[in-house]
């Protein structure tokens, strides 16, 4: 699941994607407003101060604020003016951020678990435990597998519009 989130440019760690989201939201407060190229670069370089303050140790910070912002971009999360969602296109890019959208962490999420189960194929409701070590585990034993394995039927209800269970209990897109 790790492997193919990263083979799309997708994938990073629970950890620096919530440090990441944190900085953004700082910087897309600021005037002018930022572009996506800018957002990232400043996420990266603000997360990489923040991780070193709490003594969090993550090798790229460029590679996880630009794989966290492909999923944002994916998952129309991050917004443009008039509120419109900035699509994932050659011109997203130069953008400019004028928002986050509401529960744009919750709609990134819900954006990698949803392209999981489409590029798998094969994912059903025993995939859950697999999927929360995929997208959240952090390693941490204070965090409760439990909890994580809850965070995905969350996320999973959010997208029932789009994603339904087949009769052999793969989940698949709504429609197919």
């Amino acid at each position: 699941m790790v492997s193919a989130l990263r083979q799309a440019f997708l994938y990073s760690e629970k950890r620096a994607r919530d440090i990441l989201f944190r900085e953004m939201e700082g910087v897309v407060g600021e005037n002018p407003p930022p572009t996506v190229s800018r957002l990232t670069r400043e996420a990266a370089l603000r997360g990489r101060e923040q991780a070193r303050r709490i003594t969090y140790d993550l090798a790229n910070w460029n590679t996880a604020a630009k794989a966290t912002v492909n999923a944002m971009l994916g998952a129309g999360a991050l917004l443009a003016s008039e509120s419109r969602p900035i699509p994932l296109t050659v011109a997203a890019q130069a953008t400019p951020v004028v928002a986050l959208a509401d529960g744009y962490q919750d709609l990134t999420e819900a954006y990698l678990l949803e392209f999981l189960i489409h590029k798998l194929g094969d994912v059903t409701s025993r995939d859950h435990i697999a999927l929360a070590h995929a997208l959240f585990r952090q390693f941490d034993p204070a965090v409760s597998i439990e909890d994580l394995e809850d965070r995905v039927a969350i996320l999973l209800a959010t997208l029932s519009d789009r994603v339904m269970i087949a009769p052999g209990g793969t989940y698949m897109a709504a429609g197919n």
